[in-house]
């Protein structure tokens, strides 16, 4: 996992936008003319529709360790007062990787009371690991502790990450560059 980590850790701005914005926006225009208007269950979707949604779902296992990566490494490098827990970042990792499938198996079935939850508590693990990338890399940067209003910033560019990649990644690989990490 540390070699993957490092890869993460070390790519430049230019790859990651490549891989997360570009890749799967060419993937989506192919998939256009591919995946029938017209879907009632996932029976529909065909061999290009799955081969699509495994190319999405690389994709976005891909987007989950980039944050995995960032969030284990900035934690590393702060202050052992400041640093945050990291129980509910591995559950905030895990979460959307189990219920992707999960979510694929039972959306034609299953009402949207159960449905629902499920979903905004993905779109809740998501959120936490803005929250944590972008409050663990103003407090490695600042050394003390900081409020929302001095990490809303870095959040707001995971959030829009096709612009924020361009920002935040530079100062992640000077940060790797300055602090190379015990462990991970």
């Amino acid at each position: 996992m540390k070699a993957i980590a490092k890869v993460f850790l070390r790519a430049k701005h230019w790859q990651l936008f490549l891989l997360f914005f570009v890749a799967p926006t060419i993937a989506e225009f192919s998939a256009v003319g591919v995946i029938p208007t017209r879907i009632q269950s996932w029976h529909d979707f065909g061999a290009s529709g799955f081969f699509y949604l495994g190319v999405v779902g690389v994709l976005f296992l891909c987007f989950l360790v980039w944050f995995g990566s960032m969030g284990f490494f900035l934690r590393s490098i702060v202050k052992p007062e400041l640093r945050m827990g990291t129980r509910f970042l591995i559950f905030a990792l895990v979460y959307p990787v189990v219920y992707a499938p999960v979510f694929l198996l039972i959306a034609d079935t299953a009402p949207a009371w159960v449905i629902l939850p499920l979903h905004l508590a993905c779109i809740g693990c998501l959120a936490y690991l803005f929250y944590f990338v972008s409050k663990n890399l103003v407090l490695t940067e600042g050394k003390r502790p900081v409020s929302f209003y001095e990490y809303a910033g870095a959040f707001f560019l995971l959030w829009f990450y096709p612009v924020g990649v361009w920002i935040i990644q530079p100062r992640l690989n000077r940060l790797y560059a300055n602090h190379q990490p015990t462990s991970i």
